[in-house]
């Protein structure tokens, strides 16, 4: 089958994608269920595949070339194009190639002239121009590369297919060209390609090695037909001028290799091949996430690691990594980059959580896997005091007689992100009352027996500690210190007392009474011998 000859149009450039992101990588971070499917497209767009392109201060030039691919020369041509880019390049050279021969070269940048028809914001065009003498190169199955560097050593290439018979009529050989070289084959892909001889569009095949020798030819571009590989025809999806041809490398490992194709006439011509180094990949990368499963709140920041998650043959560093935390208060929170390696989670609240990490490679192949962790809660510590005094559960305390006293549990203890959702709850004689961080403490109406204050601390998890102490008023009943029969035992000693110095007393005055009554005795008086 005969394809059409290829119309004009400009040139096609292969876009490399950017990754910048502070520090060189891309992060997006996302919160909510709802938001799970941008999440998974954000993993998309962020890898290799999904990336597109980045304006940057300065971008890659390109060449455009007038004239349409396979023309056929009689004897001279003038070739005429368009160059973009922020300046002036640094080279812009032309090539012909008669086969794998180079037959003519020369500098082009002195025939530049500006346009000034910008086709992108912040870029300039300039004309060229080129008048090539066919006579001399005849017969000639042509190629005409032209080469252009700026100051960054950006580089843009523009080919066009040229065929010339010359006085003498000769059987050209066919040629054929990339147009979009892809960097990277994954299953059955799509491959822009034009073949062409000297009446049209015609029939191309390819083929794939991962020999050294080849790979190293493959540096020239242009390589003869190496015997050691094995030929496939190329199926033509869109025969038209824009021929996408087809191309099946699913029984390829993953690696590195030489993509072949070469251009193939109906009478059976080959055309010289153009080569390129690719990379294949056909199988998916494994995700690992290492991390804690049980950790307590107290832990501060904890960290999942996904370094050993790998491609196959790849490695890890083209990977993108998306990983989704469920099981927080903050819903479902997404983060992802490229080699975004390492998680992070704020241990400060409890709860049970699933961590899920997916991994994607250049081809768009993903893996997932997820970790399930618990963060536990620490219980608070209650902290009691009764009129500034701190008690300790188990305390028997009697308190001055007041009508109230101020009870505080300010000096409860828990973690920072606890402590502020403290419940105090206040119990008298095991009934509850009240609740507040400083509170009354009611002088009680029954004062004939001692009673309980406890103090119930709980944390918004749920988790409590509890202080019981007993207490009563002193000098009444309650006091836990008071005692009746201590109290009776010291009423009859009192009374023996009063007795005692009752007695005391009538007997001074009845000594008294007599001293001073007349009655007195004589007294006797002794005879000295």
């Amino acid at each position: 089958m005969r394809l059409q000859p290829s119309e004009k149009r400009p040139k096609r450039r292969s876009i490399q994608p950017t990754i910048e992101n502070g520090a060189g990588y891309p992060l997006t971070m996302v919160k909510g269920l709802g938001r799970l499917g941008s999440a998974l497209c954000v993993l998309i767009l962020l890898s290799p595949l999904g990336m597109s392109e980045n304006p940057t201060a300065d971008d890659a030039p390109q060449i455009i070339i007038d004239q349409n691919q396979g023309l056929f020369v009689e004897s001279s041509l003038n070739i005429s194009g368009t160059y973009i880019d922020e300046d002036l390049p640094v080279s812009l050279r032309w090539k012909i190639f008669n086969g794998l021969e180079l037959i003519d070269e020369g500098d082009l940048i002195d025939s530049l002239t500006e346009t000034g028809d910008s086709h992108e914001s912040s870029r300039n065009t300039w004309g060229y121009s080129l008048n090539l003498n066919f006579s001399s190169y005849a017969p000639c199955s042509c190629l005409l590369e032209i080469r252009a560097a700026d100051a960054n050593n950006q580089i843009d290439v523009a080919q066009l297919i040229l065929f010339s018979q010359g006085e003498e009529l000769s059987q050209l050989a066919p040629r054929i060209i990339f147009e979009n070289p892809p960097d990277q084959l994954t299953g059955t892909v799509e491959i822009n390609a034009i073949a062409m001889d000297d009446d049209g569009l015609t029939g191309a095949q390819w083929a794939i090695s991962n020999s050294s020798e080849i790979a190293m030819s493959c540096i020239q571009s242009w390589i003869e037909s190496p015997e050691s590989v094995h030929w496939y025809n190329m199926t033509v999806i869109i025969p038209n001028s824009d021929p996408m041809w087809s191309l099946d490398t699913t029984d390829y490992d993953d690696g590195g290799y030489s993509l072949i194709v070469r251009a193939v006439s109906d009478d059976g011509l080959t055309s010289p091949c153009a080569c390129l180094t690719v990379g294949i990949d056909n199988h998916a990368p494994t995700a690992k996430i290492d991390g804690p499963t049980e950790v307590n709140e107290t832990a501060g920041v904890i960290q999942f690691d996904g370094s050993g998650s790998s491609d196959q043959y790849w490695g890890r560093e083209g990977l993108v990594f998306l990983w989704v935390l469920d099981g927080g208060s903050d819903g479902q929170i997404i983060e992802s980059g490229a080699d975004y390696r390492t998680f992070e989670v704020d241990a400060s609240q409890s709860g049970h959580y699933t961590l899920t990490l997916t991994v994607a490679d250049n081809a768009g192949f993903s893996d997932t896997i997820s970790h399930q962790f618990n963060i536990s809660n620490q219980a608070p510590v209650a902290r009691l005091s009764v009129g500034g005094q701190h008690l300790e559960d188990g305390d028997i305390i009697t308190l001055v007689e007041n009508q109230q006293w101020l009870i505080e549990c300010g000096d409860s203890m828990d973690t920072e992100n606890d402590r502020a959702g403290l419940i105090c709850t206040w119990y008298i004689d095991g009934e509850p009352v009240m609740t507040g961080w400083e509170r009354q403490l009611q002088k009680p109406e029954d004062l004939s027996k001692s009673h309980t204050l406890m103090l119930e601390v709980t944390d918004d998890d749920g988790d409590s500690d509890e202080i019981t102490v007993t207490f009563g008023v002193q000098g009444t009943p309650s006091d836990p210190m008071y005692n009746a029969d201590t109290e009776a035992g010291s009423g009859f000693w009192i009374l023996m007392v009063a007795i005692g110095a009752i007695l005391v007393v009538l007997s001074i005055t009845m000594v008294l009474v007599r001293h001073f009554s007349g009655d007195s005795a004589v007294i006797p008086k002794w005879k000295r011998e």
